[in-house]
C-alpha cells in the first residue's frame, strides 16, 4: 500500500476537494483506494458520506491511531493506495500522517499569501525526509502570469506538479458526492486531474518507505 498525504499549512489551499477527485481518478485508473480524513473539519468524510458509487472505501482515525493503522493495513493485499487529508495547520495529525507518506501534495494557490505558507510547509516535509511536490491549485484557466510567477518561486523550492485550475466542475463535483472525473469525464477539469494522478503515480517509490 502506498500513501498519499495532502499537506498544507494554510487554510483554503482545496486540499480536500483535490483529495477527493484524485482519490476517484486514481480508483479509476485501477488502484484500490482507502481515503482517511485526518482533518477536524472532516470534510472528505463529508463528501464520501454523500457518495452513492461503491469502491471507495473511507475511514476516519484519531492521529493517536494512526500508526497501528497503518501497520495493520499495509498487511491487507486488497489495499494498493490510501490518500490522507491532513488538518490546515501542522500538529500531531499531520507529522504522523506525513511520517508514513510515500509523497506529499503539497496544495497552494497563486497568492503570496500561500507562497508564503507553502514554502515552510515543503521544508518541513523535506526535513523528514520525505517526496513532496507543489500543486499550483485554483489557478486561474485564462490569466497565466500569476499561475507562472507560482510555478517559478515554487520551482525554486521543489518539484511542481501539474496545474489544477479553478473551475466549476470542482464546486459541483464535491457537492453532489463526486470526484470530477465522474461529474464530466470529458472535460477540462477531468482532464487536469488526470494528468495530476498519472504524474504522482509516476513519483512514488515502487517501494514502501519506513515510519
Amino acid at each position: 500500500m502506498q500513501i498519499l498525504v495532502l499537506a498544507s499549512q494554510k487554510g483554503g489551499s482545496g486540499k480536500s476537494t483535490l483529495a477527493a477527485s484524485l482519490a476517484v481518478a486514481a480508483y479509476e485508473a485501477g488502484e484500490r483506494v482507502v481515503v482517511v480524513d485526518l482533518d477536524p473539519q472532516k470534510s472528505l468524510t463529508s463528501w464520501g458520506a454523500l457518495r452513492s458509487a461503491s469502491g471507495i472505501v473511507f475511514r476516519t482515525v484519531a492521529p493517536d491511531d494512526f500508526n497501528q493503522w497503518v501497520v495493520r493495513t499495509r498487511q491487507i493485499p486488497v489495499v494498493s493506495l490510501c490518500i490522507v487529508d491532513t488538518p490546515g495547520t501542522f500538529g500531531p495529525g499531520v507529522d504522523v500522517a506525513l511520517g508514513h507518506a510515500d509523497c506529499a501534495l503539497v496544495p497552494v494557490r497563486a497568492s503570496v499569501l500561500d507562497l508564503w505558507a507553502g514554502v515552510p510547509t515543503a521544508r518541513r516535509i523535506g526535513v523528514m525526509g520525505r517526496r513532496f511536490a507543489f500543486v499550483v491549485n485554483g489557478a486561474s484557466p485564462v490569466s497565466y502570469a500569476r499561475t507562472n510567477d507560482a510555478i517559478a518561486t515554487l520551482g525554486e523550492n521543489g518539484l511542481v506538479g501539474p496545474v489544477v485550475s479553478e473551475r466549476v466542475a470542482h464546486r459541483d463535483a464535491i457537492a453532489s458526492g463526486l470526484g470530477v472525473t465522474e461529474l464530466d469525464p470529458t472535460g477540462k477539469a477531468a482532464s487536469e486531474i488526470r494528468e495530476l494522478w498519472a504524474w504522482t503515480k509516476q513519483r512514488m517509490p515502487t517501494e514502501q518507505v519506513s515510519a
